[in-house]
């Protein structure tokens, strides 16, 4: 029996080890305080980043990688509202070569990347990002996603929702590093609705120092700045953002990560949201723990 048993469990692990499947994710919760206003509450909250996902790839002839993604958030500590939806985050299938790549259907869109991938925070819990810039949503449904490196060091995106009904959106970028700077140019477009980002990054003396400038028309026309700081000391990462917008929007950000393994993390965050009127300043404080697999 017990060989028997040995036997189905490699011939599993054989079977899934062909396949080139990968299971990834994190579980990130945190307590949470929030003052809206005149109003405080304390509650438990799952990160919205936390989530689990299932990679797929496969190695085709003349350097063609055929692979497909679905990557599921999680909800967590309640069960209440739609749940979790699978593939939610992303559910893509596409082809990738050392040229560029293609993907069809679900995901992250590249003027939200622009911001993301130059906040401090990556727009996780403690990030003003969403305070200072309009996310446009963060992802695009029935989309293309194209992604192409002509020459060394540059890159260039186009993503493209396709919708039966409705308007279209789309989302453009290019993205280089110079003297140690990397700078992304990203676009976002749905009728009126427009935005225009720019993010810089670099590293000085081992801080990593951020900067986004965004330009909104449409339903809410704002232009934001975010400039933010990281620093690691040990197994500390302290970080800081600051931000404003022509809509009188001030905001900063305060936390610190301890990372008691590669994978776990305990950190403790705060951040300030000064909007027009008392009834809209927001602040909150965290403290969280954080699991990747």
């Amino acid at each position: 029996m017990k060989n028997t048993i040995l036997a189905t469990m490699l011939a599993l692990a054989t079977s899934v080890a062909s396949a080139q499947v990968a299971v990834s994710g994190k579980v990130s919760a945190w307590v949470d305080n929030t003052k809206t206003g005149a109003t405080r509450a304390t509650s438990l909250v799952t990160e919205p980043t936390s989530n689990f996902a299932f990679t797929a790839t496969e190695k085709l002839s003349k350097g063609l990688t055929a692979r497909a993604v679905v990557d599921t958030s999680l909800s967590g500590n309640t069960i209440g509202g739609s749940g979790t939806q699978l593939g939610d985050r992303q559910g893509t299938v596409g082809l990738a070569s050392s040229v560029g790549s293609i993907d069809l259907g679900r995901n992250v869109h590249s003027q939200f990347l622009a911001i993301t991938n130059n906040d401090v925070f990556g727009t996780m819990y403690g990030s003003v990002a969403g305070d200072v810039h309009n996310l446009r949503g963060l992802r695009m449904s029935n989309g293309t996603f194209v992604s192409v490196t002509p020459v060394k060091g540059l890159t260039v995106t186009a993503d493209n929702a396709h919708n039966v009904t409705g308007v279209n959106a789309s989302s453009y970028s290019a993205s280089t590093s110079a003297f140690g700077v990397n700078a992304t140019v990203a676009t976002y477009t749905a009728g009126a609705e427009k935005s225009t980002v720019i993010g810089l990054s670099t590293k000085v003396a081992g801080t990593t120092l951020t900067y986004t400038h965004s330009d909104d028309t449409g339903a809410l026309n704002s232009k934001g700045d975010l400039v933010g700081a990281a620093q690691a000391f040990g197994p500390y990462t302290a970080k800081a953002s600051f931000g404003k917008t022509n809509t009188d929007v001030k905001v900063y950000a305060l936390g610190m990560d301890y990372n008691l393994s590669k994978r776990t993390a305990v950190g403790v965050a705060y951040s300030n949201v000064d909007a027009t009127g008392t009834a809209h300043d927001v602040s909150k404080v965290g403290v969280g723990l954080t699991h990747r697999f």
